[in-house]
């Protein structure tokens, strides 16, 4: 029997047109629907571009049409709460970008609403088949013991901001994005679905550039730039992470894993879900670092180019699919999301109390750590 269809409006159409929609084209089993912005003449703009059948004004209006079986939010994170909730509440599937949400009382009101739906927070860096076969040897015992991490994400997103226009907005704090809970957050997460789960961090995260310069004038700039912070996994390991997001000439993506038998690293040219992952390792019989390339099986979407920038989309795309269609578990999902926000929530206190702080144990049910 063919699987069935699933029916999926989308939310923004800003970053949503450059990953998810030609993911979505490229996949037999999604059928794009409708769109939604905030305005009737760029909703009828964007759909028209994009050949979709229906556009909305408003996500109130999306979230109420019987034709709709999954709501794709890719919007500013300001704004993944009240329309999460809009389209949980009204019975569809949600796959919301991350940060989840503005806060943790936020995220955890999300958790709770999606209960009975398959809701899941876009940290498709998990679909990267490289990050896929390091968890895989992480679980096979290639490093042994974990003992120590290190994780840099030195991206050039705001070296240069008047060319990033649209997304102009990740200058105000206020709309939920910084180096620490984009970047930062994307690698965290990785971090924790490797090795394990993160207990306890000590950090900082500052704004460093306090204006850019626009077109327009001087913006004043109150989100982090520049985050860094040690942590502590529950099975012992000790690991940095740090995230920047106006580093000139940032060398990308870096993770190195050192363990008993061996270290792994991991590393792209850009952002993890964009460009392809490349790993190496050595164990200690080994003289050198050796290239370790994914297996066959992890590049399990031919209809999409394994080099174009939303691939490991496309791989999150046919799981979710797969998923409502019959109940098989998938990740990462809000109460991921959630965890992420804890995570950052505690950074940010220990940035201001110089002190470790301790996240919540448990399954991210619980939104609170103690610093």
């Amino acid at each position: 029997m063919s699987q069935p269809v699933l029916r999926v409006g989308i939310v923004g159409a800003n970053y949503g047109r450059m990953q998810h929609i030609p993911a979505y084209r490229a996949l037999p089993e999604i059928d794009l629907v409708a769109i939604c912005t905030a305005h009737r003449e760029t909703a009828e703009k964007a759909a028209a571009r994009h050949d979709i059948p229906r556009a909305f004004a408003g996500y109130e209006e999306l979230a109420a049409s019987p034709d709709v079986d999954l709501i794709d939010v890719v919007t500013r994170p300001s704004l993944h709460y009240p329309m999460s909730m809009a389209a949980l509440l009204a019975g569809k599937h949600v796959l919301c970008e991350a940060p989840l949400a503005l806060d943790t009382r936020q995220g955890d009101e999300m958790v709770r609403a999606s209960r009975r739906l398959v809701a899941v927070v876009n940290m498709q860096s998990r679909y990267a088949p490289g990050l896929e076969y390091l968890r895989q040897l992480v679980a096979d015992g290639y490093l042994g013991r974990v003992e120590a991490i290190r994780a840099t994400a030195f991206q050039s997103s705001f070296a240069q901001p008047e060319k990033m226009l649209s997304y102009a907005w990740g200058a105000d704090r206020e709309h939920g994005a910084s180096a620490l809970r984009v970047y930062g957050l994307h690698t965290a997460d990785i971090v924790r679905w490797c090795f394990g789960e993160i207990s306890a961090v000590c950090g900082t995260a500052v704004t460093q550039r306090s204006a850019w310069e626009l077109p327009g004038g001087p913006v004043s700039v109150t989100s982090q730039d520049n985050a860094a912070f040690v942590f502590r996994l529950t099975n012992g390991a000790i690991g940095t992470l740090q995230s920047c997001w106006n580093a000139w000439h940032g060398d990308g993506w870096r993770l190195e894993a050192y363990g008993s038998e061996g270290r792994l690293v991991a590393a792209t040219v850009g952002h993890t879900p964009h460009e392809p992952v490349r790993l190496a390792g050595a164990r200690r019989e080994d003289q050198a670092l050796r290239e370790l390339n994914p297996p066959a099986e992890l590049f399990d979407v031919p209809e999409v180019p394994a080099d174009a920038p939303y691939y490991a989309f496309a791989r999150f795309v046919r799981r979710l699919t797969r998923s409502i269609a019959d109940g098989t578990p998938i990740g990462p999902t809000f109460a991921d999301g959630l965890r992420m926000l804890q995570l950052a929530a505690a950074v940010e206190e220990s940035h201001e109390s110089g002190r470790w702080c301790t996240l919540a144990e448990g399954d991210a049910k619980d939104p609170e750590g103690d610093c």
